[in-house]
């Protein structure tokens, strides 16, 4: 309800803005008489406005999402996407333990549902998508991937938190991660490459969690003490 309400108010404004500038190319009047103009034209403006509006809600159930991209700017992140991305932020800073820690919020709250979508999607026997840049074609097919949340962020975690375990040195326990990591193979990461509005861009491309996470457990030697 909140992210509608700041698009309501996103229109509104741009709406506004639009009435404005129309004023401007056709009059040039001086900027008091401009904003009384477009404040009179209340009626323009939320015809304007209620346009603005209509095609941020199409928008989401496009491969381009503008609504979201609107909802997100002014809100944040979801939930799930911040915890994601608050495990990376700490990965890179070299906070391993608390890439760790973060890591494990994600599983916790996410992998049964991650679970439940990579069963449903092996007995469908879907394809697994490509990883690389989205040919034309498929674009408005990828929008699929980009639905799987929990699946892409449980995957992702598991992958974060064996590379963390790896830099510690605890190596037993990062070939527990990538394993677990693997065993999501639907699982894909978008990269948008610094492109502003969410869902699918030109630049952007797909990397995949569990392929990547499947080679580093395979590569690594872990030796177990027992008493």
């Amino acid at each position: 309800m909140n992210g509608f309400l700041v698009e309501v108010f996103v229109a509104i404004v741009a709406g506004l803005l639009v009435e404005l500038i129309m004023l401007i190319v056709h009059q040039r009047p001086p900027l008091k008489t401009l904003l009384e103009d477009g404040l009179k034209n209340w009626k323009r403006v939320l015809l304007y406005a209620a346009f603005l509006l209509l095609l941020c809600i199409v928008s989401d159930f496009t491969p381009v999402r503008l609504g979201e991209t609107v909802r997100v700017w002014c809100l944040g992140l979801p939930p799930q996407e911040r915890m994601v991305s608050d495990a990376w932020e700490s990965y890179n800073r070299g906070d391993f333990q608390g890439a760790i820690d973060r890591s494990r919020t994600v599983v916790t709250l996410y992998e049964p549902s991650a679970q439940s979508d990579q069963h449903v999607l092996d007995n469908a026997k879907v394809e697994q998508w490509d990883t690389g840049k989205v040919r034309f074609g498929k674009i408005w097919k990828s929008m699929d991937v980009f639905d799987r949340g929990s699946l892409n962020s449980v995957a992702v975690a598991w992958w974060i938190e064996g590379q963390s375990q790896q830099r510690l040195g605890h190596l037993c326990d990062a070939k527990i991660a990538f394993e677990a990591a693997a065993k999501y193979s639907y699982a894909r990461t978008w990269d948008p490459q610094s492109w502003p509005i969410r869902g699918w861009s030109p630049f952007g491309w797909f990397w995949s969690p569990p392929d990547d996470a499947q080679q580093r457990a395979d590569s690594i030697t872990c030796q177990t003490t027992s008493n």
